[in-house]
């Protein structure tokens, strides 16, 4: 259900109070917005509960309440500030009554913004306005990705134009919006903007693999798009991704690396949530994935215990274990306790 009102404690103590940006826009939408923008005349002094410290330049606050993200912004003169914003479909404000409630028949538009919406169309008030803040390129691309939108052609130039400033903002501001276009519901639309825009020269975001990253699982796309290039290090640079997309890049690509190559390394280091993205990655590079669907498959009847009782320790358990699914894969040896606890004692003896 959309909440059509604002907590009382905090509309009753605030002036002026509106909600703005893509709370607006989500709620025109139909959509249940994941956190609410508010403006108020008021001092921060006069939030009625406890706060995060202020951001954006001390310029917002953050606060919680039931489970709901509220972040207050200060404002001195209303249509200014929303002709001031990213795009006219996030320059909206409906006004919050003293009781919480909100109503959208009063909406405040001055930028057009409802009617862009309902062409879903993404376009900026004043071309300065991308150049204020370059990041908001970025969350153009997010916007596309998440909702399907069309860029008007002025601002799609505009976009091209102001990109190329991005890296005077702070890094950590970067990522959040890519990684959003990145698992977009609409990712081959924004593709085709990113590419236009030269993301890849900005953010050393690769474009070469976004064909094939279209049509994998969102969640496996980071390793399609970076495998076989030479982008990551410059993206790490630019972007500042966080440690866990850094990993499953290096990850995923690794072990698709070592199964193109035929090898059997990856079966003894691959973990089971691994499996998943490893197969959409080869199957969009169209490699085959029946070895590794098979690996996935069957559940092996040998474990490292089994190998200490025969005396093989240390880095010989690996090695071992690697040839013994090489040898189960390959259907050279059945995948049966005894056979497997025998040929690990005999190829053990040899490999000595």
């Amino acid at each position: 259900m959309i909440q059509r009102h604002i907590p009382k404690p905090l509309a009753n103590s605030l002036d002026n109070l509106y909600v703005v940006g893509g709370a607006v826009r989500d709620m025109l939408l139909g959509e249940k917005p994941a956190e609410y923008d508010l403006i108020t005349t008021s001092s921060f002094e006069k939030i009625p509960f406890r706060t995060f410290a202020p951001s954006n330049n001390g310029k917002t606050v953050g606060v919680y309440y039931k489970g709901v993200k509220y972040d207050i912004t200060r404002y001195e003169a209303l249509e200014e500030d929303l002709k001031r914003r990213d795009f006219t479909v996030n320059s909206m404000a409906i006004p919050v009554e003293k009781d919480g409630t909100l109503d959208v028949k009063k909406l405040v538009d001055p930028c057009n913004g409802k009617n862009d919406l309902r062409k879903r169309l993404l376009r900026t008030f004043k071309r300065e306005n991308l150049f204020q803040d370059p990041v908001r390129v970025v969350r153009g691309l997010r916007f596309i990705s998440e909702k399907g939108f069309d860029v008007e052609n002025s601002t799609l130039k505009t976009m091209k134009d102001a990109i190329v400033d991005i890296s005077c903002v702070a890094r950590e501001r970067i990522f959040p919006p890519v990684e959003k276009f990145i698992m977009g519901k609409y990712f081959s639309k924004a593709c085709k903007v990113a590419t236009k825009i030269d993301v890849e020269k900005y953010l050393s975001l690769p474009t070469m693999n976004f064909e094939k990253a279209k049509v994998v699982d969102p969640i496996c796309r980071w390793p399609v798009i970076f495998y076989k290039t030479s982008c990551l290090e410059g993206f790490v640079e630019r972007v500042l991704p966080p440690n866990r997309v850094i990993y499953q890049i290096k990850r995923i690509t690794y072990l698709a690396s070592e199964v193109e190559k035929g090898s059997f390394t990856w079966t003894v280091k691959i973990k089971k949530d691994e499996v998943h993205c490893l197969i959409e990655l080869l199957r969009a590079f169209k490699f085959p994935t029946d070895i590794v669907e098979k690996y996935e498959k069957i559940p092996l009847n040998i474990s490292s215990y089994d190998l200490q009782s025969l005396g093989i320790f240390g880095k010989n358990i690996p090695i071992v274990m690697e040839r013994i699914w090489k040898e189960i894969l390959t259907s050279n040896i059945a995948n049966e306790r005894e056979k497997l606890m025998n040929f690990a004692k005999k190829f053990n003896s040899n490999k000595d």
